[in-house]
């Protein structure tokens, strides 16, 4: 008889309050990305589908109440962990085997086998089969671990139908892997690596058929690190996003704007918007933070980059990391002014922080106490100390920041510009 496996997502507790204020012009813009499944579980929900019965909960809308399962896999961010570690312990009061991997458990797999019956460190596709053969044999071992990235050739159409039951706004796509500019303080990059891995794109097309069997209009955000870094690849699958009428955001590096061929192609086939990673103004910020200096490289072409994409009405998401080093007052002011002055589209302002596991971590943590309250690693809390700005004059300048953002001044601002763009009078 199959074995009973639930695929659990914990509730995010430590909401920044302004980024969940629904009056915010931004707020409205971003909204899509907030509501989406977790596509980690997903896709390990489709490694298992043979083997077990599988169950899906999102506890940002649902509460627990059945522990009639198994096993539970979980995959917390940081800021989910102690979460995540409550609930271990009560489906293990509960006869529930709790299996847990995802970037922070593979950082840090002993203090997750405080909770854990077993941890996956690293991606799962080379060694989910170990774990079948072991839970049939009733010799589940306490860690499997991957000796090597695995070919995503071998990964699954994530289970998208145990989604369904919840009102999400966008769809979640992974097609590759990995990133070439490796960012001290990405915890991704340090997971994937530096070298990029593929889906074919006849596994993309797969996959997206079956998304839009499952919706009537999905908008699909496509997770990859760096999303149109590879333009054969891209051209391809450009023509079968256009050929299925979907619409769709990805994150993507500076250099789309010199890719002409894409770039003509983009909004065609159904892209809205593109997040960029400008990550500072800064000069020195962008020499430290990787060895490559490739944003450092780019910094003189941040403002032409907006411009160029955005004059193919494709909407620019500026993102900037606050709280790096060379960071003072005038860096809020200097911010607002970029935003402004480019029109554009969208922002998505986090805070520097330095998740376990990352260059940034290793780093600060020889200068710093750094807390080990995990619910505050959420991406908005500065958890350390800058050298030329206090950090309670750097929450009231961030709060001023995001007011400005959201104020009427900017928002008028990008309404006319993309008003003028489309020709609307």
């Amino acid at each position: 008889m199959p074995k009973i496996l639930l695929l659990a997502l914990p509730d995010n507790v430590n909401q920044t309050p302004y980024l969940y204020d629904t009056r915010l012009f931004e707020f409205k813009s971003r909204r899509r990305l907030w509501s989406t499944p977790h596509l980690g579980l997903l896709t390990v929900g489709a490694m298992l589908s043979q083997n077990f019965n599988i169950d899906y909960i999102d506890l940002n809308y649902d509460v627990l109440t059945n522990f009639k399962y198994d096993f539970v896999f979980m995959s917390p961010s940081t800021s989910q962990a102690i979460t995540a570690y409550d609930y271990a312990n009560k489906f293990k009061q509960n006869n529930v085997k709790v299996i847990m991997g995802g970037p922070h458990v593979s950082t840090l797999p002993n203090e997750a086998l405080l909770y854990a019956n077993a941890v996956f460190i690293g991606e799962a596709e080379d060694t989910i089969k170990s774990f079948i053969i072991d839970v049939y044999t009733n010799k589940i071992k306490s860690i499997y671990i991957t000796k090597q990235r695995p070919d995503l050739k071998k990964s699954p159409i994530p289970m998208y139908e145990l989604a369904k039951k919840y009102p999400y706004k966008s769809i979640p796509v992974q097609l590759s892997r990995g990133c070439p500019h490796q960012c001290s303080f990405c915890l991704s990059s340090r997971i994937y690596g530096k070298y990029i891995r593929r889906k074919s794109v006849l596994q993309a097309k797969k996959e997206l058929l079956y998304i839009k069997k499952l919706w009537d209009k999905p908008f699909i955000f496509f997770t990859d690190d760096n999303f149109l870094i590879n333009e054969s690849y891209n051209t391809e699958l450009l023509k079968i996003l256009e050929e299925l009428k979907l619409e769709w955001y990805a994150f993507t590096d500076i250099s789309i704007y010199k890719k002409s061929q894409l770039l003509n192609c983009l909004a065609r086939s159904g892209c809205r918007k593109l997040l960029i990673g400008f990550e500072s103004l800064n000069d020195k910020n962008l020499i430290d933070l990787n060895k490559s200096r490739y944003k450092y490289s780019k910094r003189h072409e941040y403002e032409k980059s907006v411009e160029s994409i955005q004059k193919h009405k494709i909407g620019v998401i500026g993102s900037f990391v606050l709280g790096l080093n060379e960071d003072n007052e005038k860096t809020f002011d200097e911010l607002y002014k970029f935003i402004l002055d480019t029109c554009i589209y969208g922002t998505n302002i986090t805070i520097s922080t330095p998740f376990p596991g990352t260059d940034f971590y290793n780093k600060l943590s020889e200068k710093h106490t750094l807390t080990s309250n995990w619910a505050d690693y959420d991406g908005f809390s500065l958890l350390h100390e800058l050298p030329n700005i206090t950090k309670n004059v750097f929450a009231e300048k961030y709060r001023e920041l995001i007011q400005k953002i959201n104020s009427e001044e900017r928002i008028s601002n990008v309404i006319l510009y993309f008003k003028n763009l489309y020709g609307v009078s």
